[in-house]
């Protein structure tokens, strides 16, 4: 039943679960939207691949093209309405900051599996995917939920994703969670950063994911227009400081500020001058 309205977005892989199969952890969220958790029934999940191309940046692949939160308010502000007109009920939509434990949701709808880097894996874009969500008091079934709940399967745990993982040889500290942090930095977090080059995020353990790896061999990308469009696979200071406000906001890197950007560039070009 929600083929067409997926198919027309160009959203190839959702599936909806009955609520209770979620893992509720922000039952707060639901009520700010003015719905009642109690009154809840289903779950359609679907998966938002961003991947477009691999060359060599200094920016998290997601990152490279607009921030998905605009897509995702967007795609929402289409949708609801006409789930609303068409079945009836209340719609509610998140992605990120949502009320469930969304890799879990989204391998019980039998939309990938999970990984040892806590991402989900899908058989085509592998884990370079956003998650989101839209939360209906409309029973499943009415919504096309004909089957029983996929069981949560897991990658192949081959330990290539976390003996990769830079917070292993950096006493636990992760990278992507580094190039985000205010402030000033430790001398050997400054070095950290000048190691590996990143301005802002990390992909490593995505990278060198064999599942991930095999998904995206035939170098297909996503057909969304909005993550193939307006793509920075880089960023300097040049560019950084070329940016108009609404040029700047328009990017996920953007809520961390300028000036955590700057710190990051200049440990950047200090490591390349060398």
């Amino acid at each position: 039943m929600l083929r067409a309205f997926f198919e027309k977005e160009k959203i190839e892989f959702y599936g909806v679960i009955p609520f209770g199969e979620c893992n509720c952890l922000r039952e707060d969220l639901i009520e700010r939207k003015g719905v009642c958790v109690g009154n809840i029934r289903s779950a359609i999940v679907f998966l938002v691949p961003y991947y477009a191309e691999c060359e060599k940046g200094n920016i998290s692949l997601y990152a490279r093209s607009g921030d998905y939160h605009f897509y995702c308010d967007a795609l929402f502000e289409r949708l609801l309405p006409v789930f609303r007109e068409r079945f009836g009920g209340e719609f509610i939509g998140f992605a990120d900051k949502s009320p469930i434990l969304e890799t879990e949701a989204a391998a019980k709808a039998g939309l990938g599996v999970l990984g040892d880097n806590g991402l989900l894996i899908n058989k085509t874009y592998g884990s370079f995917v956003f998650i989101g969500e839209i939360l209906s008091t409309v029973a499943p079934e009415a919504l096309g939920c004909s089957q029983s709940v996929f069981a949560v399967e897991e990658c192949l745990h081959c330990g290539v994703c976390r003996r990769s993982c830079p917070a292993q040889t950096h006493k636990g500290e992760c990278l992507s969670a580094l190039t985000q942090k205010k402030g000033v930095l430790a001398p050997q977090q400054e070095d950290y950063i000048r190691q590996y080059g990143m301005v802002w995020g990390c992909d490593l353990c995505q990278i060198v994911c064999p599942m991930t790896q095999k998904a995206v061999a035939d170098g297909r990308c996503t057909p969304i227009a909005f993550f193939r469009e307006n793509r920075m696979p880089s960023l300097t200071e040049e560019i950084l400081n070329g940016m108009t406000k609404e040029e700047f906001r328009f990017r996920a890197f953007s809520w961390r500020g300028k000036q955590t950007l700057r710190r990051n560039l200049a440990l950047f070009q200090q490591e390349n001058n060398h």
